[in-house]
């Protein structure tokens, strides 16, 4: 196995495993303490942007310099670089003035991933579930959601091509984008080279889908439709099952060990975040988990 990439967390992690946000110091500390060497980064993840996310935006409406600050100074000192930044909001809520708040917070936040030096900003594609941007919706399949849903992330994608940022989206099946099919389709519309994908192995699997017989083929499908256009990997895992029922890495049913020899194939060149363990007791066997998996 030839692929070479850093074990990142995403800060999320932290922020609920903890029930509050850390400090900065300490949360990348603790990052430190369990091995990663990068990371996926929230802004509700410190203490010093005093922000709570409502279900809706998950970015804060002003991001205090002494926050930005703060960030800068620990990953500098802890050696983990801040390579992705949240900027996840509900891009299809049926409100639009929920969307048009969304677009102008995601301004704000590619001026701080600038100033931290983050090459990518993380997506969530929406539903038109108005009270969860992770929640489904009856909706989501209309030709009304996939318009409004477009005009955000297109008017998001020229923001961050002012600041040289690369935006990454995910399919997940609860949003807009909930196959490889529409990711594909996304992209191809946008047509920009600063829309790209993450690979969220656990997200690409729909109810009653969760068996093992399923994972190689599901995988296969989603790198044949958009595996050149990966530029993050996500570690969260799903339990077997005909529900959605997502765990920490190495607990459920994705087969990390192939999901690396297929970024191998790919030419991928991103890192490898991990996600969805909560519990900062198992971060460390996560990690070695997907260690073992690119051996």
């Amino acid at each position: 196995m030839r692929l070479h990439c850093k074990c990142g967390v995403c800060s999320t992690d932290f922020e609920s495993a903890a029930h509050t946000p850390y400090t900065a110091e300490v949360l990348f500390r603790k990052m430190k303490e369990r091995g990663f060497e990068a990371v996926q980064f929230s802004f509700s993840s410190i203490a010093e942007t005093d922000f709570t996310p409502n279900g809706q935006i998950e970015i804060p409406a002003v991001i205090p310099s002494a926050a930005i600050r703060a960030v800068a100074e620990n990953a500098e000192k802890y050696g983990i670089p801040v390579e992705v930044i949240n900027g996840t909001f509900n891009m299809a809520h049926p409100d639009r003035g929920i969307r048009e708040e969304g677009i102008c917070r995601f301004e704000i936040l590619c001026r701080a991933a600038k100033e931290l030096g983050a090459k990518y900003i993380s997506l969530c594609s929406g539903t038109r579930n108005a009270d969860h941007l992770w929640s489904p919706h009856s909706d989501n399949d209309t030709q009304e959601a996939w318009n409004d849903m477009l005009d955000t992330v297109s008017r998001c994608t020229k923001i961050a091509e002012e600041y040289g940022i690369t935006l990454a989206v995910e399919s997940e099946a609860s949003n807009i984008i909930s196959t490889p099919e529409r990711a594909r389709r996304l992209m191809d519309t946008v047509g920009s080279p600063n829309l790209k994908m993450i690979l969220d192995c656990a997200n690409l699997f729909h109810a009653g889908e969760a068996h093992k017989e399923n994972v190689r083929e599901i995988l296969e499908h989603a790198f044949a439709l958009y595996g050149d256009d990966i530029v993050l990997a996500h570690g969260k895992d799903i339990r077997e099952g005909d529900g959605i029922d997502f765990c920490g890495t190495g607990l459920g049913i994705v087969d990390f060990a192939y999901t690396a020899a297929l970024l191998e194939q790919y030419d991928f060149t991103g890192n490898m975040f991990l996600h969805g363990i909560y519990d900062e007791n198992d971060m460390v066997r996560a990690r070695e988990h997907w260690l073992a998996s690119v051996r």
